[in-house]
């Protein structure tokens, strides 16, 4: 039996997964479409290189902060089209697949209108950070959180398990990018546990206990899961003494570069004792560490222990926190703005839920004085709480009750405006920031610099800035790729986080790109493939290679290029000394002497 074309429209019309996905899909498209993406970090740009294997010789699941599983899910796909970036890819449908559950966990929960408002206000002020701007943190803790509220909610209503599996899978998916997220999206998930729990027991007609364990014991399951899969990745790392040792070593790196500056004067007793003068403390703050002779990892991990011992002790008042809240300038950031409404809309529509969203904020901000506390405060790890609030509150928005159709024109009507308002404000974003086409290859730097260099940070100009289109040569790349038989370190300060905008991150760099250039002192400082790349040029100490024959650094800062010298002087050479070799674009190279 034949079923006309008009039945397969009604029935897709009726489906909530096919609307779930035909939003989020309208979204995703208008932003691929229209907008810019770029990754929001360095760290990013440095992992997509890494499996691309444009640091070695082929493709390469060590990605540093994520998952080596992950990297072997991607690994077939480098090998079967090696030009495109599946690591950006994979990112960005994760990010699509959590959004589309989420919606459709909105649309079985709640009525279908206020529904779709709440999937467009999730989009509108969520959807650009983790499509236009893509950092692993983000991608994280939104496939987590919302994977881990579709999971309890399947487990509660016991849904089909299919969606477990999915909703499961999407958590675990999540934990492989990012695992610390777990503990982030943790508190606001309890939150949603104690609700459940206490309905459970308030069910006096179905068997609780039975329930209980059909809601906790996979919850265990998933949690054993995902702490098991954190567990071979660090078996396979610790496998192998090389990645061993730089995990170590990046540990240690972390610890110190992360913290809080508080002055060498602050730490110079117990820096003296480890060998560790000012200059030294000043490379060490400033990511140039690059000498494995005096900045060992035994070291490291004394001086980090010295860092966080002082942090430990330093008192923090709550009039530093408050200050620092209203420094940034919170009720900026769409996350805070889209809480905020759906705050108000929940009093509004939702009156027997609208306290829910005081235990939400809450949370939010206890999390947002720890990472003030323990100085860890950036963007994206905002982003994240925010992201949490909101998710966590819509979980309690529910289908009309008799009580509320009798206003049912009055919630379509605001519906449908706060709708209309969110597509109207979402369009805005559509249109680039059309300064681009005024950059010269000479202002480019300046130009990226301006708004991107304070990846810690929000700003609101990111989102619309255009870095991929119509780009100028870029004359210290040309510089580097047309002489072969020299070796350039770049500036953490200098290059670091402006240089990879240069590339467009929808395309791989080609297998051993980096073959005559490195990052000096970042977070690949003791990667195996790089020790492998500096070995050919004799440069495993690279603070001291500077003065080797046909060794350049590209160094813009004037402070960091005279510690460097200093360094030198220091510990080397005293009589070293640096020349400007060339300056490209508003990029200095440098050749250091030693007499």
């Amino acid at each position: 039996m034949k079923i006309h074309w008009r039945t397969w429209i009604n029935r897709i019309k009726k489906s909530n997964v096919c609307l779930a996905a035909g939003i989020n899909l309208i979204f995703l498209l208008s932003i691929l479409l229209f907008c810019d993406i770029k990754y929001e970090t360095s760290d990013d740009f440095l992992m997509a290189s890494i499996m691309s294997g444009a640091f070695g010789g082929e493709p390469n699941p060590h990605m540093i902060f994520i998952n080596i599983i992950w990297g072997y899910i991607l690994l077939p796909f480098y090998y079967l089209n090696s030009h495109i970036s599946w690591y950006l890819i994979s990112q960005i449908l994760l990010c699509f697949a959590s959004c589309t559950i989420f919606s459709y966990m909105l649309l079985e929960k709640s009525d279908k209108k206020p529904a779709v408002m709440l999937i467009v206000l999730l989009l509108t002020f969520f959807a650009d950070d983790v499509y236009v701007l893509v950092q692993f943190t983000k991608t994280a803790v939104l496939a987590v959180m919302a994977g881990g509220v579709v999971f309890i909610w399947a487990l509660a209503e016991n849904k089909t398990k299919r969606i477990k599996i999915l909703s499961a899978l999407l958590c675990l998916l999540g934990t492989m990018i990012r695992f610390n997220t777990i503990f982030l999206a943790g508190g606001f998930l309890t939150i949603l546990i104690i609700s459940e729990t206490l309905i459970f027991f308030k069910d006096k007609n179905n068997n609780w206990k039975k329930r209980l364990l059909g809601f906790f014991l996979p919850g265990i399951l998933l949690i054993g899961a995902a702490a098991g899969i954190r567990q071979i990745d660090q078996a396979i790392y610790n496998s192998d003494e090389e990645y061993k040792y730089f995990r170590e070593y990046n540990a240690a790196r972390a610890a110190i570069v992360d913290a809080s500056d508080y002055g060498y004067e602050a730490y110079q007793e117990e820096l003296e004792k480890i060998g560790i003068s000012e200059n030294d403390y000043l490379l060490l703050r400033s990511w140039n560490f690059a000498d494995n002779k005096v900045f060992s990892l035994d070291v490291m991990k004394k001086a980090a222990e010295i860092i966080s011992d002082y942090k430990e002790n330093a008192e923090i008042s709550k009039e530093a926190i408050l200050e620092g809240m209203q420094e940034r300038q919170y009720f900026n950031y769409p996350g805070c703005i889209a809480f905020v409404i759906l705050f108000v809309l929940t009093a509004a529509l939702e009156n027997k839920y609208f306290l829910a969203g005081l235990p939400a904020a809450g949370m939010g901000v206890l999390y947002l004085v720890y990472f003030f506390v323990i100085e860890r405060i950036v963007y994206r790890t905002e982003f994240g709480i925010f992201l949490c609030m909101f998710l966590c509150l819509c979980f309690f928005w529910e289908k009309n009750t008799e009580g509320r159709k009798r206003h049912n024109v009055e919630i379509t009507r605001i519906c449908a405006i706060i709708t209309l308002v969110c597509v109207i404000m979402q369009s805005i974003l559509y249109i680039p920031d059309r300064s681009y086409l005024d950059v010269t290859e000479e202002s480019r730097k300046d130009y990226i610099e301006e708004t991107f260099f304070e990846s810690w940070n929000y700003d609101a100009r990111k989102y619309r800035k255009v870095v991929n289109k119509n780009v100028p040569a870029n004359g210290l790349i040309e510089e580097i790729e047309s002489n072969k038989q020299n070796f350039y370190f770049l500036d953490f300060q200098t290059t670091m986080q402006t240089l990879y905008y240069e590339w467009n991150p929808f395309y791989t760099l080609p297998e051993e790109y980096f073959q005559n250039s490195l990052y000096f002192a970042s977070i690949m400082t003791n990667y195996p493939e790089c020790i492998k790349t500096l070995s050919r040029y004799h440069a495993e100490q690279p603070l001291k290679a500077l003065a080797n024959d046909n060794v350049y650094l590209v160094d813009s800062d004037t402070r960091t290029l005279q510690w460097k010298i200093t360094y030198l002087q220091e510990h080397y050479y005293p009589d070293a000394r640096a020349e400007l070799y060339k300056e490209i674009d508003g990029y200095q190279i440098w050749k250091v002497y030693t007499e």
